[in-house]
């Protein structure tokens, strides 16, 4: 199986659900851009949360194009500040799992390949304290 997120060069909107810590559902639209330089892939990802004054969910990476089936990568988030984590590639899923630099947040988020143009995307942000918000998206290829 040859995935396509991550490994190639597009642009992927996202739709799904997010769920706050209490477990509330609320509709999410994003987007993640995918570019790679020699030594170093992007991706550039939001996701924007409606209501009367909307929030974006942002996070810029930085990760170092696989070697095998396991990378490094950081991204810096507005809101969580420096993230530090790593991708696996399982059969038809790519595994994230990350903390923050100063070890407040830590998470996961699994990618599962439908075809070359349609991932799930589920995952889960956490603090010490307990669960921070989850999420369930459907990634399209433009």
């Amino acid at each position: 199986m040859k995935h396509t997120f991550l490994f190639t060069e597009s642009t992927w909107i996202a739709k799904g659900t997010y769920y706050d810590e209490k477990n509330n559902p609320v509709e999410v639209t994003g987007e993640s851009f995918i570019t790679h330089l020699k030594k170093t892939w992007f991706l550039n990802s939001s996701m924007i949360l409606p209501g009367e004054s909307p929030t974006e969910l942002k996070n810029d990476y930085e990760i170092v194009p696989f070697a095998k089936d396991v990378t490094s990568w950081k991204s810096v988030n507005p809101a969580l500040g420096t993230l530090l984590g790593s991708f696996a590639v399982v059969e038809d899923s790519i595994i994230s799992l990350f903390s923050s630099q100063k070890g407040e947040y830590f998470g996961t988020e699994v990618l599962t390949m439908i075809n070359e143009s349609e991932y799930t995307g589920k995952g889960v942000l956490y603090s010490p304290a307990g669960k921070i918000s989850s999420w369930s998206v459907k990634l399209t290829r433009e």
